[in-house]
């Protein structure tokens, strides 16, 4: 009797193990073979002088997990529909709804400041993952924005960190009272940080000038920068792109401005030394990342799909006009990493996601992308970490400055992670 009964406890082990053993098999074979993406780009617009290259960084690095990789983990393909907008708002949120709608996207990869807000409760309404090019610190508090992500320091952080770059400056030169200004266009984009900057400013000892407005798509800047030499600014912190930032700096050299110029993210890149030319010369610049060709491990791939899709060979000086791409290139490339690193996180860990979200899902997405503790996105950006409470990815910006017609590093700086900061 005890043989049959051991035998029966044996057998009802082993079906019980095939049962586990086929849902197992079963969760794996529901992996989907793709996945739905929208993007959109500004590739017309005001801002497509940094805009276009941004969209080739998005779509290379889709293109790369798709056709090189098989798909994120090669398993899951990203099927990816875009459009550009041309800077405008309500293009915008139309094509938003129609790929919701229609196209029935799981996640966006996006663009501009104004846009990116605009929809930032229509996202959360849908539960939709919103990774932008806008780094406006108004979408890294997840009480207010929490569907809402991107890769690398919010613009204010950036902001203060060239603030406490030039402090450093001042206080190297003996300048107890440093003077600034705040030259930026007047669009979503140009003020989001500004409110933080100044707060910040004071808070360093800063006389604060009067603030210049002069446009994105502006062709001279000659009566704004009258207004910074009257003021005898020591520093000025420009918030356009590169064109207009360029125009800026023509002109400050034409007047025989002695300001030091420190510029954001989207007006400092490798076309601002065609533009601008000597003039460019001593300008500083923060960039949260990696320029295009750094050599840094992220770079293979991107080296890689150059070689891939373009029949080129990377055999330039980066930080130079040599470089295929300018640097809103590789912002592309981190924004549809980062989105890669949370499907990852999703297939790796798939009876988990399906049991308690249904699988590759928005919230699944959201989720996943909260769960990121000091990943190294391969040196392309400083390590990111995001959590339900904070979806500020770092506080770490890079300054550059031109030298002899060539962007080179000069030094990191991170600002405290302030709670008060969040959404500021």
């Amino acid at each position: 009797m005890d043989h049959w009964v051991k035998r029966w406890v044996t057998l009802l082990a082993l079906g019980v193990a095939f049962l586990l053993g086929g849902n197992q098999l079963h969760a794996q074979q529901a992996i989907p073979s793709s996945v739905k993406i929208g993007g959109i780009f500004d590739t017309s617009g005001p801002t497509s002088d940094v805009g276009v290259d941004y969209s080739k960084g998005a779509l290379d690095h889709i293109r790369y997990i798709n056709e090189i990789e098989g798909g994120i983990r090669g398993k899951v393909k990203l099927d990816f529909v875009w459009s550009d907008y041309g800077y405008k708002i309500p293009e915008a949120v139309a094509l938003y709804r129609k790929y919701r709608d229609v196209d029935r996207v799981t996640a966006i990869i996006g663009w501009g400041t104004g846009d990116t807000e605009a929809l930032t409760r229509e996202v959360a309404k849908d539960r939709i993952p919103y990774i932008s090019a806008s780094y406006s610190s108004h979408l890294d508090d997840p009480k207010k924005a929490p569907y809402n992500f991107y890769p690398i320091t919010s613009y204010s952080d950036q902001l203060r960190g060239m603030l406490k770059f030039f402090k450093g400056l001042a206080e190297k030169e003996g300048v107890k009272n440093p003077k600034i200004v705040f030259i930026y266009p007047d669009v979503p984009y140009g003020r989001a940080p500004i409110p933080a900057g100044k707060e910040y400013a004071k808070e360093l000892g800063f006389e604060i000038g009067p603030d210049q407005i002069v446009a994105l798509t502006a062709l001279e800047a000659r009566s704004q920068l009258l207004g910074v030499k009257s003021f005898g600014a020591d520093f000025a912190w420009i918030g356009g792109t590169t064109n207009s930032t360029a125009v800026i700096i023509r002109d400050a050299k034409a007047l025989g401005l002695r300001t030091r110029f420190g510029v954001n993210v989207w007006g400092y890149d490798e076309n601002l030394l065609k533009l601008a030319g000597a003039a460019a010369e001593g300008v500083y610049g923060n960039t949260p990342h990696a320029y295009y060709g750094e050599p840094v491990p992220g770079m293979k791939k991107m080296f890689d799909a150059l070689r891939r899709f373009y029949g080129k060979e990377p055999n330039f000086q980066w930080g130079t006009t040599q470089t295929p791409f300018i640097a809103s290139y590789i912002r592309g490339w981190m924004n549809v990493y980062l989105l890669k690193r949370a499907l990852e996180i999703i297939v790796e860990n798939y009876d988990t996601y399906t049991r308690t979200y249904g699988g590759i899902t928005g919230p699944a997405i959201k989720a996943a992308l909260e769960s990121i503790r000091g990943w190294d996105p391969e040196g392309l950006a400083p390590r990111i970490s995001i959590t339900a409470d904070d979806h500020r990815p770092s506080t770490t910006t890079r300054i550059f400055v031109i030298k002899k017609g060539r962007i080179t590093l000069n030094s990191s700086i991170s600002v405290e992670r302030r709670p008060n900061w969040l959404g500021f």
